[in-house]
Formats: structure tokens, C-alpha cells, sequence
């Protein structure tokens, strides 16, 4: 989640300095992509969580070992403390 974040601050800091010389050289099929991309990057920053839940069913739901657990999982159930969490995994057994 944390390098999701840096990433995408990174790419909005890059587009705020460069906005100003987009302006001045180059047509404006390009400050569209920047203007587009920055509000997609915008709304991954504020919806960082449920991307990053999307990104780990995504990529580890094929596995054996993670896919019965993520299938028990919920977005909501992130926000539990760790021994919570265990218990309603426990519990959903």
C-alpha cells in the first residue's frame, strides 16, 4: 500500500512541475493524458485501500495457500486489528 502511494505522489509531483512547460511547447493532446491521468492517480489515492485489496486478490487469489483466505476476507475487515481478524477467520472456518 505504501509504495502504491509513493508512486502515485510521484507521478503527481512530476506533473505539477512539468504542467507549466506542457503548456508552453507542446499541443494539447498531451495536457489532456496529464490532466486525465492526474485525476485517475488522484482517485487511487483516495480509494489506496480498496486498490491495493483489488491488487492482492488480483495477484495472490490463485494461489492455494492465499485464495482461501482472501475469499473469507472483506474490504470493511481490513480495518480489524490483527487478533479480530483472526478471529473471524477462526470463526469462518
Amino acid at each position: 500500500m505504501v509504495s502504491i502511494g509513493i508512486v502515485s505522489g510521484i507521478i503527481l509531483l512530476i506533473y505539477f512541475f512539468t504542467y507549466g512547460a506542457l503548456i508552453d511547447a507542446v499541443g494539447s493532446s498531451l495536457i489532456w493524458f496529464e490532466v486525465v491521468t492526474s485525476i485517475m492517480v488522484l482517485f487511487v489515492l483516495l480509494f489506496l485501500r480498496r486498490v491495493c485489496f483489488f491488487l492482492t486478490r488480483l495477484k495472490l487469489g490463485r494461489r492455494a495457500d492465499c485464495s482461501a483466505v482472501l475469499n473469507k476476507l472483506q474490504l470493511v475487515d481490513l480495518a480489524l486489528d490483527e487478533n479480530a481478524l483472526l478471529a473471524k477467520l477462526d470463526r469462518s472456518k
